[in-house]
């Protein structure tokens, strides 16, 4: 509900809702299987003075901005419930150490964020800016590849991949996702990509093991795991 009433209010500037409520109307078979817990906008740079502004006069105040230096994310929270949180995005990836080597940022997808090659883009995107610290993130991915099955999806999901500079990020997430969830679809769109540096490497570091660690009292034991894939997502190496 507060979704549909900030895109009621917002309506003009260029915003686009993504992943949580988006995945859970457009690529799983009933929207009671992907829960969200807040609401993500992704939008351009210009438009975020007046985005502020109408989240000020609907009663949000801004609880953080990251990163602190120039801020690509800024989190408000509903005044009359603490639960409700919109986090406003000019780039889906925020570290500043990784903005240079990929980026997803309004322009690239602004005009259809809810056709199948964008939301898949932006499952893998956001997948491997979170080192896979959930399952669920490799659900969407599953998810969204079953849904890209026109061969002009293909196409303008590979475009959109090499202008994110994501291809080993998106390699990786759909190998992944593949062999945790057994889901074929998302082999054959990693083997359409083409072959990663290292992929015989990330295949050892990012295992069913260290997705479902994350919950546990186990996931320190796999951080380094975790920070040699980011530090090959730096290295262009795709």
């Amino acid at each position: 509900m507060e979704a549909e009433t900030i895109v009621s209010s917002a309506s003009g500037l260029p915003i686009a809702i993504i992943k949580g409520p988006v995945f859970a109307r457009k690529i799983y078979p009933t929207s009671n299987l992907r829960c969200y817990s807040d609401i993500d906008i992704l939008t351009a740079e210009s438009a975020v003075p007046q985005l502020s502004q109408m989240l000020l006069d609907e009663g949000f105040f801004l609880a953080e901005s990251l990163p602190g230096s120039a801020p690509r994310e800024w989190k408000w929270i509903s005044s009359s419930n603490n639960a409700v949180m919109v986090e406003v995005q000019t780039n889906l990836i925020h570290a500043d150490s990784l903005v240079d080597h990929i980026s997803l940022s309004y322009e690239i997808i602004g005009e259809s964020p809810e056709e199948a090659a964008e939301l898949l883009l932006v499952a893998l995107v956001h997948g491997a800016s979170h080192h896979y610290d959930r399952l669920q993130l490799l659900v969407d991915i599953c998810q969204a590849a079953r849904n890209l099955n026109e061969m002009a999806d293909e196409i303008r999901f590979e475009e959109l991949v090499r202008a994110t500079k994501s291809r080993l990020a998106a390699v990786t997430g759909l190998r992944l996702a593949g062999r945790v969830l057994r889901e074929r679809r998302c082999l054959e769109l990693a083997r359409a990509l083409g072959g990663i540096a290292y992929a015989p490497l990330i295949d050892v570091l990012l295992t069913d093991t260290v997705v479902l660690s994350t919950t546990t009292d186990r996931r320190t034991l796999h951080s380094w795991r975790r920070s040699l894939f980011r530090w090959l997502l730096k290295k262009d190496l795709a």
